[in-house]
C-alpha cells in the first residue's frame, strides 16, 4: 500500500494551502480587508507548486467564491498587489478569439514563469504617516511643526475690534498735525505743559502758544 504520511505525519497526499505565520502577523496582512484575504486564499489554493506566475483567476469567478460584486473583487485585487501580495504577469483578455483570465504570482513563493526568487514585499510595507504642514507659527521661539489655520474674515474682524478696544491703552507717540488742543485760563493758571515737554503760554478765549 502507497504510503499517505511522511515520517513527520504529514499527509503525502493531500494539498494544503500555506500561510505562514510570520506574513499573517505582517502589518500589510493585518490592513487587508477580508474580501482581499479571501481572494488571496483562493488564488494560493490555486497555486499547485508549479504554476506560480500562471495563477488564472478573474473577478467574476472571484466575486462568485468570495461572495461578494465584481468590482469589489476587483479593488481586492488592486489592494494585493498595492500592498505586495500579488503580482500581475498577464492581463485578462475575453475576446471571442482566445478568452483567459489575468495571470498571477504569489509573491510569498518563487516564480515559476521567470524563475525569480519570491520578493515578499509585503514585508516592507507600512501604512502611510499622516502628514504635517510645517512652517512658522506666531507666540514660539522658532520654527515648529503643525498645522497652519490661516484666519477667516470673522476672525480677522474680531481681532480688529479687539485691537479698536484696546487703543486708548496705548501711549501715542510722535508729534501730532492738524491738532489744535485748546486750553481755558482760570483758576490762575498762566501755562500748561504738554507730555512732550513743551510749555504753553494760556491767553484769552484758551488758544494756546508753544515757548
Amino acid at each position: 500500500m502507497p504510503r499517505r504520511h511522511n515520517h513527520k505525519g504529514r499527509s503525502t497526499t493531500e494539498r494544503f494551502v500555506s500561510l505562514p505565520h510570520w506574513m499573517l502577523q505582517s502589518p500589510a496582512w493585518r490592513s487587508l480587508s477580508p474580501v482581499a484575504r479571501s481572494v488571496f486564499i483562493e488564488l494560493a489554493a490555486i497555486y499547485n507548486g508549479s504554476n506560480n506566475g500562471r495563477i488564472a483567476l478573474s473577478a467574476r469567478d472571484a466575486a462568485e467564491r468570495a461572495r461578494c460584486s465584481r468590482n469589489t473583487a476587483a479593488r481586492a485585487f488592486a489592494e494585493l498587489t498595492q500592498k505586495g501580495f500579488i503580482d500581475l504577469c498577464s492581463r485578462g483578455d475575453f475576446d471571442r478569439k482566445t478568452p483567459h483570465a489575468a495571470e498571477y504570482r504569489l509573491t510569498l513563493h518563487a516564480c515559476d514563469r521567470t524563475g525569480e526568487r519570491s520578493s515578499k514585499r509585503f514585508m516592507s510595507w507600512r501604512p502611510d504617516e499622516p502628514k504635517s504642514v510645517a512652517g512658522p507659527t506666531r507666540g514660539t521661539a522658532g520654527v515648529t511643526t503643525g498645522t497652519v489655520t490661516s484666519y477667516t474674515k470673522e476672525n480677522c474682524w474680531e481681532l480688529s475690534l479687539s485691537r479698536d478696544r484696546n487703543g486708548h491703552l496705548e501711549p501715542i507717540r510722535g508729534p501730532t498735525t492738524g491738532t489744535h488742543i485748546i486750553y481755558q485760563m482760570g483758576s490762575g493758571v498762566e501755562e500748561a505743559r504738554e507730555p512732550s515737554g513743551v510749555v504753553l503760554k494760556l491767553q484769552p478765549k484758551g488758544r494756546r502758544h508753544a515757548s
